[in-house]
């Protein structure tokens, strides 16, 4: 039995430097593409978005609402995330570890993903 795993890819780790020029980045982002694809033929794909660069953090202090961002290190920044399906925190690290991020050098941040009550549509 498969349950969801959330891997959230950080920019920290990686050498940015190294994929300087449009055919680097190109190739890079292509290995994405493919490791997707074979993670969906072996069934292990769930879901999977990038998120673009220049978000913010919302927090309440007090009374008052504060929006901090984009985000004081790089290293803080979500790149994006796949939802994948393992049978236990082993293979989804194992899962991690191939992606193209992480063979880079990059962080990927490995969470299960727990029940929450969807609301019910009229």
């Amino acid at each position: 039995m498969s349950d969801a795993y959330l891997l959230l890819f950080r920019d920290e780790g990686l050498d940015w430097s190294a994929y300087d020029t449009e055919e680097r980045k190109k190739a890079f982002f292509q290995k994405f593409v493919d490791w997707t694809t074979e993670l969906d033929r072996r069934g292990k794909l769930v879901a999977v978005e990038s998120l673009v660069s220049g978000g913010r953090t919302v927090r309440r202090k007090g009374v008052s609402i504060v929006v901090d961002g984009p985000y004081a290190e790089g290293r803080e920044e979500v790149l994006g995330y796949f939802i994948v399906a393992a049978a236990g925190f082993d293979e989804a690290c194992a899962l991690a570890a191939e992606s193209p991020h992480s063979q880079a050098g990059g962080a990927v941040e490995v969470r299960k993903v727990g029940a929450f009550p969807k609301p019910k549509r009229q």
